[in-house]
């Protein structure tokens, strides 16, 4: 099923990656775009003159998003600075992005939500940009780029599609952006 929007766009820094333990998920300013691109070697193996297996490996995972506003204070939470006392912030060729997940909503027709978190990834600065306003107001919003990548344990994505509102797991829906998704451990007979 199709999507229809993008919101709810959160992020929550990596505290201790041994025991995937994260900080408490934040709000960005609204999303206007978000993409994905794992990035995926294939490599087949040939015998009796045809392909007889095909082995594929995770590589990094390319995260580009865009919001209404890059706020000072979501700047700095992403890209690892801190601002001076007066607010001004300098970046620095020392500055450490800390590892983060993001996450997200997709609304769907019929009242159904697609859920994402990306586990682990650090945003880099871009460019900054823009273009003088003409006869017609364009609006120009921030961009953002990140590498995601597996966590240790192998994991780089938690994802839900629930097609319509009546196969909404409302205990899902609603803690998914209390927290970075960990599984509920299944117990044992």
């Amino acid at each position: 099923m199709a999507y229809v929007g993008l919101k709810k766009l959160h992020v929550a820094v990596l505290t201790a990656e041994e025991t995937n333990t994260y900080a408490v998920p934040s709000q960005l300013s609204p999303a206007v775009s978000a993409n994905v691109t794992p990035n995926f070697t294939t490599t087949p193996l040939y015998g009796d003159d045809r392909m007889v297996y095909v082995e594929e490996a995770l590589g990094d995972i390319d995260v580009e998003i865009a919001v209404t506003d890059l706020t000072d204070e979501d700047y700095a939470l992403l890209m690892g600075v801190t601002p001076h006392t007066d607010g001004v912030i300098e970046d620095s060729v020392d500055d450490e992005a800390p590892y983060v997940a993001i996450g997200w909503e997709m609304p769907k027709p019929e009242g159904g939500v697609a859920l994402r978190w990306y586990y682990k990834g650090k945003f880099s600065k871009g460019a900054d940009g823009a273009t003088t306003k003409g006869e017609n107001t364009e609006f120009q919003t921030p961009t953002i780029s990140a590498k995601f990548m597996a966590r240790e344990d192998g994991k780089w994505r938690a994802r839900v599609d629930f097609a319509s509102a009546a196969t909404i797991d409302a205990s899902v829906r609603d803690s998914w952006f209390t927290k970075v998704y960990a599984p509920t451990p299944v117990p044992t007979p």
